[in-house]
């Protein structure tokens, strides 16, 4: 993956922040709105490019209000975790 398809990836999902501070400064939020609202191609195109330890990173401390209970079950059970999935925040806590 190139740095250009990682500025795509940013603009198409982060759409609010410019592409060039996402993927300088907010690449755990990247991860996070792929995982929710990703293509298959699109999610593990980032996957293979970050490691599965930035999507489990995310998996672990998931952002308020991006990621829902279907989606951490299947990035849990997608990354070989065991054990029931975490569940979804809906709040700043």
């Amino acid at each position: 993956m190139t740095r250009q398809d990682l500025l795509t990836l940013a603009a198409t999902y982060q759409w609010s922040t410019p592409a060039e501070r996402v993927v300088a400064e907010d690449m755990p939020g990247l991860i996070a709105r792929v995982m929710e609202l990703g293509t298959w191609d699109d999610a593990h195109a980032l996957l293979a490019e970050t490691g599965p330890e930035a999507f489990l990173a995310v998996l672990d401390h998931p952002p308020a209000g991006v990621l829902s209970n279907k989606s951490l079950a299947f990035w849990h059970c997608r990354l070989g975790r065991s054990g029931p999935p975490p569940t979804a925040r809906r709040r700043f806590d």
